[in-house]
C-alpha cells in the first residue's frame, strides 16, 4: 500500500527542508547608481596584513560577492569607478584607508609600498587612492551598497 499523493508531497517537501544547506556567509556590494562600477577592496590579510584587490565588475542593479565566507574583520574598505567618470572613495571627512591600485586586475599588500606609516604606491608607477571605511558591525555577511 502506497501513500497518498498529498503525504507524498509533505514528506518530500519536509525532507528538502532539513537537507537545504545555509547560506554562505559573504561582503556583496549592490550597485544602486546609474552607471556600470568597478569595485576594489581593502582588508586585513592574517599573514600579510593590509592587501587591496580589485577589479570587480558589477552592472547597474546587480550584486557581486567580493569577499566569499564568513567575514574576519569588522572593517573592510570599498573603492569603486563608474564607465561615466563617477567615484565611490568616501566623503573627505570621513574615516579611510589608503591602498595601491592599478587599471589592471590586482592584488598588492600595503606592507610592500609602505614606510613608516606612509603609503606610497606612485614609486612603484601605481596609483594611491582612498577606500571608503566599511564597518560591518562584526557581521558575518554584509551588503555595501553603492548609490548616487
Amino acid at each position: 500500500m502506497g501513500l497518498r499523493p498529498s503525504i507524498q508531497l509533505a514528506v518530500i517537501a519536509a525532507a528538502t527542508l532539513l537537507t537545504t544547506t545555509p547560506s554562505l556567509a559573504e561582503l556583496r556590494v549592490c550597485n544602486k547608481s546609474n552607471e556600470r562600477a568597478s569595485v576594489a577592496v581593502g582588508y586585513n590579510h592574517s599573514e600579510r596584513g593590509w592587501t587591496s584587490e580589485g577589479w570587480w565588475r558589477v552592472p547597474i542593479g546587480d550584486c557581486m560577492t567580493i569577499i566569499n565566507g564568513d567575514l574576519s574583520s569588522r572593517y573592510y574598505y570599498i573603492y569603486a569607478t563608474g564607465h561615466r567618470g563617477g567615484t565611490w572613495s568616501g566623503p573627505k571627512s570621513q574615516d579611510g584607508g589608503f591602498f595601491c591600485i592599478t587599471q589592471e586586475k590586482f592584488t598588492f599588500y600595503n606592507r610592500d609600498y609602505q614606510r613608516d606609516d606612509t603609503i606610497n604606491c606612485e614609486r612603484k608607477s601605481l596609483q594611491t587612492k582612498k577606500f571608503s571605511i566599511v564597518d560591518t558591525q562584526d557581521n558575518s555577511d554584509f551588503t555595501y551598497n553603492l548609490t548616487e
